[in-house]
C-alpha cells in the first residue's frame, strides 16, 4: 500500500509514497550476513537498543507515528520477524530466543574457551616433545636453563671521589627508594583527582602539586646523574625510563601553559545527548564514570 508524507510539515502538500520493509542491518537472508550476525552475537555486541524517528505500522493496518521510538536488540528483532515480504509482528516467534541463548552458551562460553585451552595445551605438548628423551624432569631443566642464562649483576660504585660516593650512597639507600615510590603514588593520585568543571582554586592547587612533584623528580634525576655519571646512568633501562617520564612532565607543563587545548580531557568535554552514545550514564566527565565506561568496553 501507500502512505502520506507532508512536505515540510505542510498539511496542504501531501505526497503519496509506497510502503516497503527494510531489513535490519544484521539478518539471515544470506550466508555471509548470517555468519556476520552470529559473529556479532558471539562477541556480545549488537544488543543495545537505539533510537530512531520512524512510522510504525501495526498488524491491524493502522498507522502510528512516534517521534522517538526505541528499537531493541537483534534478539527482539528476530522474535518479531514475520514471513518474507511481511512486516514484523510483536512476539511472533518467541522460540527464536531459545536459539540465541543456546548459541551464546555453547559458542561464546564453551567453544571459545575450549579452543583457547586446546591451543595452550597443544603448545605445551609440543614443547615437551623436544625433551621426550631427556632424563631430567621439567623443573630440573628449568633450573639448568636459568643457571646457563643467568648473568652477574653489575653495580657501579664510585671510589675515587668522596662527594660522589656520598651522593651514590644516598640515592641507592632504601629510604630514598621508598620515599620516591611514595611520591610517585601520591603524584598518581593527584593526577587522577581532576574532574569536569572543577573549581578554579582546586585546579590551581592540583597544578601546584604537579609542579612540586615534577621538581622533586627532577632533583632525583640530578642526584642520580651526579652519583652514576652520564654513561652509567643511561646504561640502566629504568633510569632511562625515569628520565623520559621527567622530560615528558616538563613538556606537559610547558604545553599546558602555552595552549588552552583539552589534551587528555578531550572526551570529558563532549556534550551529553540522549540521542547519541554519550549520555548521562555513558561519559568521561568524571574519573569513576570513565572507569565504568572503559570496563564496559573491555
Amino acid at each position: 500500500g501507500t502512505y502520506l508524507v507532508f512536505e515540510d510539515g505542510n498539511v496542504d502538500k501531501p505526497v503519496s509514497k509506497e510502503r516497503e520493509w527494510s531489513n535490519n542491518r544484521f539478518h539471515f537472508d544470506d550466508v555471509q550476513k548470517a555468519m556476520l550476525t552470529l559473529f556479532t552475537v558471539s562477541t556480545f555486541e549488537g544488543w543495545p537498543s537505539y533510537v530512531s524517528n520512524q512510522y510504525i505500522f501495526s498488524q491491524y493496518g493502522t498507522i502510528q507515528l512516534y517521534d522517538k521510538i526505541s528499537f531493541y536488540s537483534l534478539l527482539y528483532v528476530s522474535i518479531d520477524s514475520h514471513t518474507e515480504n511481511f512486516g514484523p509482528i510483536y512476539n511472533y516467534r518467541p522460540l527464536v530466543a531459545t536459539y540465541y541463548i543456546i548459541y551464546i552458551i555453547v559458542i561464546a562460553f564453551f567453544m571459545v574457551n575450549i579452543f583457547v585451552g586446546f591451543v595452550i595445551v597443544t603448545f605445551q605438548n609440543e614443547g615437551e616433545q623436544e625433551y621426550k628423551n631427556c632424563d631430567l624432569d621439567k623443573n630440573q631443566r628449568n633450573c639448568i636453563e636459568f643457571a646457563l642464562k643467568a648473568k652477574p649483576v653489575r653495580r657501579y660504585i664510585p671510589n675515587d671521589d668522596r662527594i660522589q660516593y656520598k651522593v651514590w650512597w644516598f640515592v641507592t639507600s632504601q629510604l630514598f627508594e621508598y620515599t620516591i615510590f611514595i611520591l610517585i603514588m601520591m603524584n598518581t593520585i593527584t593526577l587522577s583527582m581532576k574532574f569536569y568543571r572543577q573549581p578554579q582554586p582546586y585546579t590551581e592547587w592540583l597544578d601546584f602539586l604537579n609542579l612540586l612533584f615534577t621538581a622533586v623528580f627532577a632533583l632525583e634525576f640530578v642526584f642520580k646523574l651526579a652519583a652514576f655519571r652520564f654513561q652509567n646512568y643511561f646504561g640502566d633501562a629504568w633510569n632511562v625510563f625515569d628520565f623520559i617520564i621527567v622530560l615528558g612532565s616538563f613538556i606537559d607543563i610547558v604545553y599546558s601553559e602555552v595552549t588552552t587545548s583539552s589534551g587528555t580531557k578531550v572526551f570529558g568535554r563532549i556534550a551529553l545527548d540522549d540521542d547519541t552514545a554519550i549520555h548521562r550514564n555513558n561519559n568521561f566527565q568524571t574519573f569513576p564514570q570513565a572507569i565504568l565506561v572503559l570496563f564496559r568496553s573491555a
